[in-house]
């Protein structure tokens, strides 16, 4: 399988741990006092929106606004967990680890908040849910670390609150994005880490595709999560569920809820590779290019948007041109330091290459690859090619955004 750090689902995924969705779940008596109410729906649905479109001030005024009017409530401080992380994600391309700690200390204050709920509502099938969103997030970040055991224990642990919030309310459709999760998750992972193989109970890669396809019909905001989660599936898989133009049409549908966040722009061009739609990817990352040029998008995007560029002028022959962008994205920076994607952009360019017979330029590149901190994964590949020259013939994969 290819390692990559998910990130976009990671992101997206705060959405449907935070709030049910459109309107307050059947199950919700809007007299309960301990309810949703839909004031505070409202601003804890347009935190979400917000997130997606990458506004993660207004996403923070938003979630503290739904703390303000029910302090005691666990959902809204898993939506300044969700800011946070997006802002190490997307602000930062992965580049600034110390953004990592904002995100740490907000997980841990939902958790207790959380565990502080279900003392006085136990029988809360939200509270539930948020609980086990709690476990899970902080479980993603010991993944980040990766540590394997850590996270994986803490992970189990989601599971069984999200199990016992589905037991509560079986119509709690969003929860079921949780178990869809971890069946496909805890597959794949534990054929990949062989520590996880002892001791996992592995999930069933197919019953978790099923359960996520389940939620994007019937979820109510948390149907695009599982869509974007769905994306990255169809898009990644290595054991057969690879289904490109199945991820093309989810996409379609996120970006036109989205046209202007480059989350989706970036996921959308990402899908067009993988289901060799070369001239939808050329198109799509000179958009994405010009919108990172102007401000629309984080400056930092624009180096996202040249390796985009030059994997689909590779695939289309031009692979000069395709060298050239590849060179441009070289460039791509943070806080004085070349960014993931400005090594992602090295990666491509010595691949070319070596298609190109350009041998020794790309041992150069490569070993440049292989001197950076491995922070995004890239060691591995480099290394691989170092050792046995990239064959292709076209451009390979390119990390979701």
């Amino acid at each position: 399988m290819r390692v990559r750090h998910l990130k976009l689902a990671a992101a997206l995924m705060f959405a449907a741990m935070t709030v049910l969705g459109g309107d307050p779940s059947p199950s919700i008596m809007i007299n309960d006092p301990n309810a949703i109410t839909p004031e505070m729906d409202h601003w804890l649905m347009k935190g979400i929106d917000d997130i997606y479109r990458m506004k993660f001030d207004d996403a923070e005024i938003d979630s503290r606004k739904a703390i303000s009017l029910n302090p005691a409530h666990p959902h809204p401080y898993m939506g300044l967990a969700g800011v946070s992380w997006t802002r190490y994600v997307y602000e930062s391309d992965q580049c600034d680890p110390g953004l990592l700690v904002p995100f740490e200390a907000r997980t841990d204050e939902a958790l207790a908040v959380a565990k502080r709920w279900l003392k006085a509502h136990p029988k809360d099938a939200e509270a539930w849910f948020c609980m086990g969103a709690a476990d899970g997030v902080s479980s993603r970040l010991h993944i980040i670390r990766h540590e394997w055991v850590k996270g994986y224990f803490q992970g189990r642990d989601a599971i069984k609150n999200t199990r016992m919030a589905v037991k509560l309310d079986p119509k709690l459709w969003d929860a079921y994005l949780g178990l869809g999760m971890y069946d496909y998750y805890s597959d794949v992972l534990s054929r990949q880490i062989g520590v996880l193989a002892r001791i996992v109970i592995r999930g069933d890669r197919l019953k978790g595709i099923e359960t996520l396809e389940m939620v994007a019909a019937k979820g109510h905001y948390s149907a695009n999560n599982a869509k974007i989660l769905l994306v990255e599936i169809y898009t990644e898989d290595p054991y057969g569920a690879r289904n490109p133009a199945r991820a093309v049409e989810l996409m379609k549908d996120l970006r036109k809820q989205y046209p202007d966040s480059a989350m989706m722009h970036g996921a959308q061009i990402v899908a067009w590779h993988e289901n060799k739609q070369d001239q939808k990817v050329l198109e799509g990352a000179k958009d994405y290019i010009a919108r990172a040029k102007s401000g629309k998008y984080n400056p930092i995007e624009e180096s996202m948007g040249l390796v985009s560029l030059g994997c689909a002028q590779w695939n289309l022959g031009h692979k000069d041109e395709a060298l050239a962008s590849f060179r441009e994205g070289e460039k791509g920076t943070f806080q004085g330091k070349i960014s993931r994607w400005g090594v992602w952009a090295y990666v491509h360019a010595a691949q070319l290459e070596d298609v190109l017979g350009l041998r020794n330029e790309a041992i150069r590149d490569y070993k440049f690859v292989m001197s950076q901190p491995d922070t995004w994964g890239f060691y591995a590949i480099a290394k691989v090619n170092y050792n046995k020259p990239y064959a292709g013939p076209d451009c390979g994969p390119i990390p979701p955004p």
